[in-house]
């Protein structure tokens, strides 16, 4: 229910009304469906941190309206609208949701809950002009492949991470996040099983979900995925694994290369196919292993990359690397969604990889988000020293555990204050973590000095 409610609470005019109007809305286009039993309105009170007598206002308004009914005894049922309701999970998380609704207008609201970099500042300064469209291949500007140049400049970035690799094994996708969706086009049917990490990246949770797959968490500890709850999980037969690591999000942590070469055989026994989602590869702040692929370097194994993390979010590139027969599957699938990603897109993004300038532009803003980081850390010692986390080994966020299981209903609440936080909902298949939130540093160091002042006077109301 609150997945579904979104950012209710941002805007203008009495709680209960806000509250009615996003309730109704979840009626209207029909993910709460007719016949659906609401919560009570004490449960619901608490799950979005309001008193009891702002959930009752807003229940009779939906009475009022025809889209609820109240029966004595049994509870607050839906009666109205539900024609257009769409099968569980197509619409993604609030964390999606967020996206959607704060892309349409400017919104006062500080938002550490999406991890995207911010404006491109000190991009290596490269143009695109209609004269470049002259050479590209084809001339209709149509590859569900990618353009030629941008998969061998790929190819070369991959084998830098240790993992051999020509451009025929390279498919450009629209983001990151259209490799993730190809790759659950490629492997999995409605209902299948597909094992993620425990929390996991929420854009996963959507791709996945969206797919109609049945999510398994993994557990993780602080060296990334365990590898005995990988071969217990494994023993059930899932359709597809799913591992970020290189870096993991939302923990920070970096997979060690022991782990990498047992997960990478445990994968293969079971012949299960694996994503290996290397999106923040870009971002590590030291060194890290080669990709699993590597010890297996024929098995079905997509390793997903994002030029759009390396160097701004709004490039929209990444790319997916695997086996000759495996990335024609992906080349094939991806045709059926968009033909093919951007051509402009995709020369800006090749001249980029090329540019002289790139490696210091990267260690450059590497270290200011580490800065960043320093900064934010700093703020939550000095203004919440009972929050902890362990530091990341690079990445856009932090993993922060509260002194409670309280994280969803102080989200709420910290929203209404004007601050924008991810938890657990978006980011773990079974609900586990109710006591962290994820916290993005990717902003200005002034928005994160403000954030974290909201955040403990919202912190201190709440206790």
């Amino acid at each position: 229910m609150v997945a579904e409610l979104g950012d209710w609470a941002v805007g203008g005019g009495q709680l209960f009304r806000l509250l009615a109007r996003a309730l109704g809305a979840a009626i209207e286009r029909g993910t709460l469906a007719p016949g659906a039993r609401l919560p009570a309105e004490r449960v619901l009170a608490a799950a979005v941190s309001v008193s009891r007598g702002t959930a009752v206002a807003a229940y009779d308004l939906l009475v009022a309206d025809g889209l609820v009914e109240r029966i004595g005894g049994s509870g607050t049922f839906v009666i109205g609208a539900g024609s257009l309701g769409l099968p569980p999970g197509r619409e993604g998380s609030a964390l999606v949701a967020r996206l959607v609704d704060r892309s349409a207008t400017e919104s006062p609201v500080i938002d550490l809950s999406i991890s995207v970099l911010r404006l491109p500042e000190g991009l290596p300064a490269v143009t695109v002009g209609t004269g470049d469209l002259d050479d590209i291949v084809p001339d209709t500007g149509y590859s569900p492949w990618g353009l030629a140049g941008l998969r061998q400049a790929v190819a070369r970035l991959v084998t830098g991470w240790g993992l051999a690799t020509d451009e025929h094994q390279v498919v450009i996708t629209t983001g990151a996040q259209q490799g993730l969706s190809t790759a659950a086009a490629c492997w999995v049917r409605p209902g299948d099983a597909v094992l993620v990490e425990d929390p996991t990246y929420p854009g996963a949770v959507s791709a996945f979900g969206a797919a109609g797959a049945l999510l398994v968490g993994v557990a993780v500890d602080r060296h990334g995925v365990r590898p005995d709850a990988l071969r217990a999980a494994l023993a059930e037969h899932p359709a597809m694994v799913y591992l970020q690591p290189t870096l993991h999000s939302p923990t920070g942590v970096v997979l060690a290369a022991s782990r990498r070469r047992e997960l990478a055989d445990l994968v293969a026994d079971a012949r299960v196919p694996l994503v290996e989602d290397h999106a923040l590869a870009g971002l590590v702040w030291g060194d890290s292993p080669p990709p699993i692929a590597i010890h297996r370097p024929d098995d079905p194994i997509a390793v997903v990359g994002s030029l759009s993390k390396l160097f701004w979010g709004g490039l929209r590139v990444g790319f997916v690397r695997a086996p000759e027969p495996v990335a024609l599957r992906f080349a094939r699938v991806k045709a059926t969604h968009d033909l093919g990603s951007s051509a402009i897109s995709q020369v800006l993004a090749q001249r980029l990889l090329e540019h002289p300038e790139v490696d210091g532009f990267v260690s450059r803003r590497n270290a200011e988000l580490r800065d960043r980081y320093e900064q934010l850390a700093r703020a939550l010692r000095a203004a919440l020293p009972s929050w902890t986390w362990t530091e990341p080994s690079g990445g856009l966020s932090i993993w922060v555990r509260l002194p409670a299981p309280v994280a969803e209903p102080f989200a709420q609440a910290a929203l209404r204050d004007g601050v924008a936080v991810a938890t657990a909902e978006a980011l773990s298949p079974t609900g586990a973590s109710p006591d962290h939130l994820r916290l993005s540093f990717s902003a200005p160091a002034h928005e994160l000095t403000e954030a974290v002042r909201r955040l403990a006077d919202t912190w201190r109301a709440f206790a």
